[in-house]
């Protein structure tokens, strides 16, 4: 059983100072729905096929992955 918790920046980022948030990079699989007419209307459920470990600053996309950790509630 996982730890309750959220998933923080603790730290500004070393590069630029941002604490405004991250990103993850990640490579998803999902099925895409398109009426007669061509275009996309739905899609079926995104699986991650990889990446998503690595974060990244929005400022400056630094990877900050060290500075991203698991808070208690």
């Amino acid at each position: 059983m996982q730890s309750e918790g959220t998933w923080q920046q603790v730290e500004p980022c070393t590069k630029c100072g941002n604490h405004e948030g991250w990103y993850e990079k990640r490579v998803c699989k999902y099925i895409q729905f398109f009426d007669a007419n061509g275009d996309a209307f739905d899609a079926g459920n995104m699986e991650r096929v990889r990446g998503g470990e690595r974060r990244f600053c929005m400022g400056c996309h630094k990877d900050i992955t060290d500075q991203i950790k698991k808070v208690p509630r």
